[in-house]
């Protein structure tokens, strides 16, 4: 889906990306992690085709996006850290109008306005929206004539608590409805642990490590946590909190809820994939329990 390898960007005596080399998958929601100033709209701008690289290959869905850029964005929706709209506009006539330069109709435009959760302010103009709805406008924008990868800057920042809920809301619906790979960055890691699936940790022009978040945190040594859901709950929690490493185990209704280090992994998946096939579990999973933890791990190992 995106393919970095050894990209360098330079502005004058500044290197942004120094070698830059990262995959990311079809279908997942991805977090590009990493301080101000780590290299993540930079990056951002290379894989929409709105910034040339000056070293290195990049690949987005089989096109370079600098030589096959208008190929390219016709299946890219970007939303940019500060986008900007024209004032007192409603926002139905600035959708219609953006649909029309697409080549799309009305209902290609309502259809994004559903998607992001601004079908109820289409009368509004944009200089009465809140902020919030002023970053869910760019995702409609963005998610105009449906297309297979979404590349957001920055969606959170310089919102309030409030607004960054409602976007965080409108991200995590569109990961689950669309079917899209989605590319989020973000220095605020706690945030995106509520939506992403894979992660991408950038620091200093350079990817340290890329993964998904469970495969990341059993590298790292972190702690992940085992979800399983059971007709008899207590009865599954009791078995899993006697294996050694398990440790901490919840009972939230027919949901069991367990943490582990990730050295155990294995032992944790063999025993709930054992009372799976006896009928004590109806089904399980397994997630890295902190991206923040996997963050840290991952940052300080590079000092």
């Amino acid at each position: 889906m995106i393919v970095f390898e050894g990209v360098v960007k330079r502005y004058g005596a500044t290197e942004a990306l120094k070698g830059a080399t990262f995959t990311v998958p079809k279908g997942v929601v991805a977090g590009l992690l990493g301080p101000n100033g780590a290299g993540k709209t930079t990056t951002i701008k290379i894989a929409a085709g709105l910034l040339r690289r000056d070293g290195g290959r990049v690949s987005v869905l089989g096109l370079d996006p600098w030589e096959q850029g208008e190929e390219l964005r016709e299946r890219v929706g970007v939303l940019h850290e500060r986008p900007a709209y024209p004032p007192d506009v409603p926002v139905k006539v600035l959708l219609r109008h953006l649909a029309k330069i697409r080549g799309l109709d009305w209902e290609d435009a309502l259809r994004a306005a559903r998607l992001a959760g601004v079908e109820r302010y289409l009368d509004h103009t944009t200089s009465s929206l809140s902020r919030g709805y002023l970053q869910r406008l760019g995702l409609a924008i963005a998610l105009l004539g449906e297309p297979e990868l979404l590349l957001l800057d920055e969606p959170t920042a310089n919102l309030d608590p409030s607004a960054r809920r409602e976007v965080l809301a409108a991200i995590k619906t569109l990961g689950e409805e669309m079917g899209a790979t989605i590319v989020i960055s973000s220095h605020i890691i706690p945030e995106m642990e509520q939506v992403c699936s894979y992660a991408v940790i950038i620091n200093g022009g350079v990817a340290l490590a890329q993964g998904s978040l469970t495969d990341l945190a059993t590298a790292l040594g972190a702690e992940v946590e085992f979800v399983a859901r059971s007709r008899e709950p207590r009865r599954l929690a009791s078995l899993l909190i006697s294996e050694e490493g398990v440790r901490s185990v919840e009972v939230e209704g027919d949901r069991v809820v367990a943490r582990a280090g990730s050295r155990v992994r294995q032992r944790v998946e063999a025993l709930l994939e054992e009372a799976r096939a006896r009928g004590l579990a109806a089904s399980w999973d397994v997630r890295s329990r902190s991206l923040g933890e996997v963050y840290e791990k991952v940052v300080q190992a590079s000092r």
